[in-house]
C-alpha cells in the first residue's frame, strides 16, 4: 500500500499507521436508510397537478410510501460490484449531465470517485444514504472534479448524523483542497449545530480527513491505496496535460474489477492497469465534434472556440479508449465525462469510431447508469436509476 499521509481538516487527527487500512464497514440497510426524502420529492414533483387536488391524508400516504420504498436496499441485494455514474458531464454546460462522479458500492464499502458540480444531488437521488460513504477518492484538482466536495462533506455529515468526518484520498494537494472547503463551511457548521443540536449534528462528524498518496513522476507507477476485506483500490498515474498529478483508480473485489480512468489521454499506463478488468469507465472527448464546436464559435464573443480546441490535447478520444479496452481485454466500455455535450441523437456519431474498434459493448453512461458485476459470474447488468 502507498505511504498515505493523513491531514484531518475537520477535527484532531487520530494516530494511525500510514499503511493501515482506514475503512469502516456499512450494512445494506445503512446504505439506504434516511434516503426516502429524495424519492418522495421525485414522486411529488412527477404529479404536481394531481397532488395539488389531493386531501392531506392522501398526500401523507404517498409520502409515507415513497419514504418506505426509498429505504429498500434492493439494488444491492447481490454480492457484486455496483458501479453508478452519478455525474457524466464536463465543464461545458449540459442540461442532461452534471459534473463527473463515479460511485462503487461493493461488499460493505461505499466508495465515491470525484465530486463534480451537481453530483451530490444526483447521488442523493439514487436513494443512497450519503452518511454511509466510507471514502472519497479524487483523481485530480480541476474544478469540475472537486466543485461539490464541500457539499458532499456536508451531506455526509448531515444526512444521518455521521460521527466521523469524510475520508478523502488523493495525490499531493488533497490536504489543501479539503482544508479549503472545510474553512468555507465553518459558518454553516455552527448554524446547523445551533439549530438542530449536537445529537442530530455531531460536531465530530463535520468536515473531512485528507489522506495523501504520492505515486511520483513515473507514468507507469501505481500503488494499493485502500483495502477493506476483499475490496482493494489501486491508484495509478495517468497523463492529463498540463495537470500534474492526475490519477485513475482500479477497484478489485472477489475476481471482478472496474477501472476508472479519470481525465487522461491515451497511454501505456491505461493499458497496463486496465488488463483483465471487467468494466472500464473512461472519460472521452470526441475531437471531430469538438473541432466543429470550436470552428462554429470562432466569431462568438467568448472563449468557447479556444477552450474547445485546447481541451483536445488533454482528453482521450472515444476510439482511443476503445483501443485501450480492446488491448487490455476489458469486457465492457462505459463512456463518461462526455465532451463536448451532445444530445441523444448524436450519441452514435460520438461513439461510432469507438464501436468500430472495440469488439465488446461501448455505451455512453447517463447520470444514474448502474452496472452490476456479480461475483462468480461474467455478467455485467446495466440499469438506469434516474431515468
Amino acid at each position: 500500500m502507498a505511504d498515505v499521509k493523513q491531514e484531518n481538516a475537520g477535527r484532531e487527527p487520530e494516530e494511525k499507521s500510514g499503511k493501515e487500512t482506514r475503512a469502516k464497514g456499512i450494512s445494506r440497510r445503512d446504505l439506504l436508510i434516511g434516503a426516502g426524502l429524495g424519492a418522495s420529492g421525485l414522486l411529488v414533483a412527477g404529479g404536481t397537478q394531481l397532488v395539488n387536488n389531493l386531501p392531506d391524508f392522501a398526500v401523507e400516504t404517498l409520502i409515507n410510501s415513497a419514504v418506505a420504498n426509498g429505504r429498500k436496499p434492493s439494488y444491492f441485494a447481490d454480492d457484486a460490484i455496483h458501479v453508478i455514474t452519478t455525474g457524466t458531464g464536463a465543464p461545458l454546460p449540459d442540461p442532461a449531465r452534471v459534473g463527473p462522479q463515479t460511485v462503487v458500492v461493493v461488499g460493505d464499502q461505499f466508495l465515491v470517485f470525484d465530486a463534480g458540480p451537481g453530483s451530490t444531488r444526483q447521488l442523493a437521488l439514487t436513494g443512497l444514504n450519503l452518511s454511509a460513504i466510507t471514502a472519497l477518492f479524487l483523481t485530480h484538482y480541476h474544478s469540475d472534479h472537486i466543485n461539490d466536495l464541500g457539499e458532499l462533506m456536508l451531506q455526509h455529515w448531515t444526512s444521518a448524523g455521521a460521527v466521523e468526518p469524510l475520508q478523502v484520498y488523493g495525490p499531493p494537494g488533497v490536504e489543501e483542497v479539503v482544508a479549503g472547503y472545510v474553512a468555507a463551511y465553518q459558518l454553516d457548521k455552527g448554524y446547523r449545530i445551533e439549530h438542530h443540536g449536537e445529537d442530530v449534528m455531531p460536531p465530530s462528524g463535520f468536515g473531512g480527513v485528507a489522506y495523501t498518496f504520492d505515486l511520483g513522476d513515473d507514468l507507469m507507477s501505481s500503488e494499493v491505496v485502500y483495502t477493506a476485506g476483499d475490496v482493494e483500490v489501486i491508484a495509478f498515474n495517468v497523463d492529463h496535460p498540463p495537470v500534474r498529478p492526475a490519477v485513475g483508480f482500479r477497484v478489485n473485489y472477489k475476481g471482478r474489477s472496474v477501472l476508472i480512468t479519470g481525465d487522461t489521454i491515451y497511454s501505456d499506463s491505461l493499458i497496463q492497469h486496465a488488463m483483465g478488468a471487467d468494466l472500464m469507465v473512461s472519460d472521452a472527448l470526441n475531437h471531430k465534434i469538438s473541432q466543429m464546436v470550436s470552428d462554429a464559435g470562432k466569431d462568438a464573443d467568448n472563449n468557447l472556440s479556444t477552450v474547445t480546441e485546447d481541451i483536445q490535447e488533454s482528453h482521450i478520444r472515444p476510439e482511443e479508449a476503445a483501443l485501450v479496452a480492446a488491448e487490455a481485454g476489458v469486457k465492457k466500455l462505459l463512456i463518461t465525462h462526455v465532451l463536448p455535450p451532445v444530445p441523444d441523437l448524436l450519441i452514435n456519431p460520438f461513439l461510432r469510431d469507438a464501436r468500430a474498434v472495440f469488439p465488446g459493448e461501448v455505451r455512453m453512461a447517463n447520470d444514474g447508469t448502474m452496472a452490476k458485476l456479480p461475483v462468480n459470474s461474467d455478467e455485467i447488468i446495466i440499469t438506469e436509476l434516474l431515468r
